[in-house]
């Protein structure tokens, strides 16, 4: 049994049995439990204030060409992003009320999602002329409210390798009563940096195993 224990751990640390790759900055040992959601960013809508400036490229969001974000016209000049949103399709989890017991009363209530994954590349790492950005958002049928779940921002890691990094938040999703999408944001601000990428984002309840000692 300890043998074992030892080969289960040595692989966690090398993320052999994890579901990232060796360029991945999700934590060593780091698993996806289903049902999740996951979209490619191609595969999303795109806003219209970046027609003519994006382009897809099998599943990558990113600038076309010499394409760059430019000043917008607010007071503070920001570079205005290229934009996609990526619709969260509703899944439910068939829970039932007590596990132990078999023929228990079941019900489908929404998944526990706690984690936002996104798969990208910054072309600059912690430096601020590329960035990719992405934002989990709740919208209210009744009222057409929006609030943000969780944001995810590029700059505040030094990779600039594609790889995924997750975003964990604590929410209880609702898509009884609401809507759900991801909003994706790139910037490039001058040609100085290649385009920043954009090509996965997933929920997910993640977790790292704990190995008993």
């Amino acid at each position: 049994m300890k043998t074992l224990r030892n080969t289960l751990k040595a692989l966690l640390a090398t993320s052999a049995i994890a579901t990232a790759t060796c360029a991945s900055a999700l934590p060593a040992g780091w698993l996806d439990s289903l049902p999740a959601w996951t979209a490619t960013a191609s595969s999303c809508s795109v806003d219209e204030s970046s027609a003519g400036k994006y382009e897809f490229w099998l599943s990558q969001f990113r600038y076309l060409g010499s394409n760059v974000s430019g000043a917008g016209s607010s007071p503070f000049f920001l570079p205005q992003p290229i934009t996609v949103r990526c619709n969260v399709t509703p899944i439910y989890d068939y829970v039932p009320a007590n596990p132990n017991v078999f023929g228990s009363t079941a019900s489908w209530i929404s998944p526990s999602w706690n984690s936002l994954i996104v798969g990208y590349k910054d072309t600059d790492g912690i430096s601020t002329k590329a960035q990719v950005s992405a934002a989990l958002r709740k919208v209210s049928r009744a009222t057409l409210g929006e609030s943000t779940v969780a944001t995810f921002n590029s700059n505040l890691s030094a990779s600039v390798v594609a790889h995924e990094e997750v975003k964990q938040f604590n929410h209880t999703f609702d898509f009884q009563n609401y809507d759900y999408y991801v909003e994706i944001n790139l910037i490039r601000a001058d040609t100085t940096v290649t385009t920043p990428v954009a090509y996965s984002v997933r929920l997910t309840n993640g977790y790292v195993p704990v190995i008993p000692k």
